[in-house]
């Protein structure tokens, strides 16, 4: 049922965003169309031909970053090209198969679940169906012996997420597999293949799944996860949310468990003697939590379910098991990590201090902070992990902050690349300044469920960073229709300044830019899916040593 719902009102969204030119987005408050706009008022042929539209908001951010081509990656010719099966057939599989899931049964699920997965460590090998994209090893040579140089120095790849290291990668899965470009040599060689060892397989039917890459099976281990209890874990998911009384209950529980997982691992501090992570403990008194308890304490559905049914697994492998299904079910599907899921991590017995390490949402020197000072991810992985406020919503009495990311509760249960539409197309102002719960708002102030952004989410496009820049609005061209009044409110005169290329947060602004997909409007959330799923992946394997996949069979 809930797949449905989200499948129905996802493509009713897409619809009314992106297929008119000239109508507002869909709600009151006026969000900007992606598509060309004009600032003033033109109600004649003349005038409109006397003042030619500006450049989208797009364009804008583009020329900032001194970018006038569109965000599609140049190949030119090095490096392997990547092949029509390369690039769409697990996403149309996927969609094939989601189109029939009125009829699915627990067999079918089974399926689901092996279809195009592999349960892998990237640390040791690639899988086949994957062209070892998903290889993150440290193999620095090629077949022939030629050293790999460091990516930064390769032109042809800009934006995929790739460690500035030496390292053989495949990051558009195309090709033959993992490469690299090389080191000058007498040969002329520019690039090659390098031999990633490929996960080990077993068939079923005409699907396949990784074994344990490793010759020791880990089935008889405390907290053992089978591919079968991730599959009823699945069903049991939808079916927690499908029986939560209202949208607003369903919207609240989507993020809320995203929101549990994520203040696990953030706490990670790679320079501390306790580096915590993802360990299954908070301080659920600390303000930074506040909230979670409704998500996570005796009696709550997630709880309840744990309790009853999957007791064995570890809390912090329960909770990120849960958050990555949540992703599937609200993407209809179409953002599907299962097939990354370790399990072995143990709950911590003590976790003091850790609500003091999470990111307070005040300003980007909090991320910097969280995500790169300690967590050691890159301001991609960080932007990309910050996208996950498309689903749920603030409240006042939790959080202090008020709203949703999204301009509706229906939106706001749709996984997808809306985040960062909704960043950069609307026309957000200030709210509570100088206050503990200061954030942007777009809308009128006395909406009962306005919309919002974090001083965190902001900053990601825009210099917010002083008390004097943070006054501004982040499009003041915008114009309510109904009233003539400019939607930026007393900050109309006042633009926020746009994150350009010689900013210590370029990379920031321009990953944004990467998962919005282009300059003219698309309905693809594919170059966040894998940026996220790469920074995810860094984020729960933070702080342990000895993971396993899922096993065929749990003893």
């Amino acid at each position: 049922m809930l797949k449905s719902i989200i499948s129905t009102v996802a493509a009713a969204a897409l619809i009314c965003s992106f297929t008119s030119a000239a109508g507002p987005l869909d709600d009151a408050d006026g969000a900007q169309t992606l598509l060309r706009k004009s600032t003033r008022n033109l109600e004649t042929a003349e005038d409109i031909a006397a003042n030619p539209d500006p450049l989208t908001v797009y364009e804008q951010m583009m020329k900032a970053q001194g970018t006038d081509r569109d965000l599609q990656v140049r190949r030119g010719n090095k490096g392997p090209r990547p092949t029509a099966d390369s690039t769409n057939t697990n996403n149309n599989d996927r969609t094939n198969n989601n189109n029939n899931n009125n009829d699915r049964t627990v067999d079918d699920g089974l399926l689901d679940v092996l279809d195009g997965g592999c349960f892998a460590n990237p640390a040791r090998c690639g899988c086949e169906h994957l062209k070892h994209a998903d290889y993150r090893g440290d193999l620095s040579t090629t077949m022939s012996g030629h050293k790999c140089k460091a990516w930064s120095q390769a032109h042809n790849f800009p934006g995929e997420g790739l460690e500035d290291g030496a390292f053989c990668r495949n990051p558009l899965g195309s090709g033959d597999g993992a490469f690299c470009f090389v080191e000058d040599n007498f040969a002329g060689v520019h690039w090659e293949y390098c031999r990633v060892p490929t996960c080990s397989t077993l068939t079923d039917g005409m699907r396949t799944f990784s074994e344990v890459s490793s010759t020791n099976s880990a089935s008889g281990m405390p907290g053992c996860v089978s591919r079968k209890e991730l599959i009823d874990l699945e069903f049991e998911v939808e079916e927690l949310l499908d029986s939560l009384p209202s949208l607003f209950q369903r919207s609240h529980h989507l993020g809320g468990i995203i929101r549990l997982c994520a203040h696990d691992f953030m706490d990670f501090d790679m320079s501390a003697s306790d580096q915590m992570g993802a360990d299954g403990c908070l301080d659920f008194d600390h303000k930074n939590n506040r909230g979670l308890r409704e998500i996570w304490g005796e009696g709550t559905p997630w709880h309840t379910l744990h309790k009853t049914k999957h007791s064995h697994m570890s809390e912090p492998d329960f909770w990120i098991a849960c958050a990555m299904l949540v992703m599937k079910l609200a993407s209809g599907g179409k953002h599907d990590m299962v097939h990354t899921f370790l399990w072995g991590r143990q709950k911590a017995s003590s976790c003091r201090g850790s609500g003091d390490r999470l990111p307070k949402g005040e300003s980007c020197k909090d991320s910097q902070e969280v995500f790169l000072d300690r967590m050691g991810l890159t301001w991609k992985d960080a932007t990309a992990l910050l996208g996950a406020h498309t689903v749920g919503r603030g409240q006042n009495h939790l959080s202090g902050h008020h709203g949703t990311w999204m301009p509706n509760v229906e939106k706001a249960m749709q996984w997808d690349k809306g985040y960062y539409e909704e960043l950069v197309q609307r026309a957000w102002a200030p709210r509570n300044m100088n206050r503990d719960n200061a954030d942007f708002m777009a809308g009128p102030a006395e909406s009962q469920f306005p919309k919002m952004m974090l001083n965190t989410d902001i900053c990601l496009a825009f210099d917010i960073d002083t008390a004097e820049d943070i006054r501004c609005c982040t499009n003041i061209n915008m114009i309510n229709p109904a009233t003539g009044e400019n939607r930026c409110g007393i900050f109309e005169t006042n633009q926020c300044k746009r994150i350009d290329s010689t900013h210590p947060r370029a990379e920031s602004a321009q990953a944004v830019l990467e998962f919005l997909g282009g300059n003219t409007p698309n309905g693809d959330s594919t170059r966040w899916y894998r940026a996220f799923t790469e920074a995810w992946t860094k984020a729960t394997f933070n702080g342990h040593n000895e993971l396993w996949p899922v096993q065929e069979s749990c003893n």
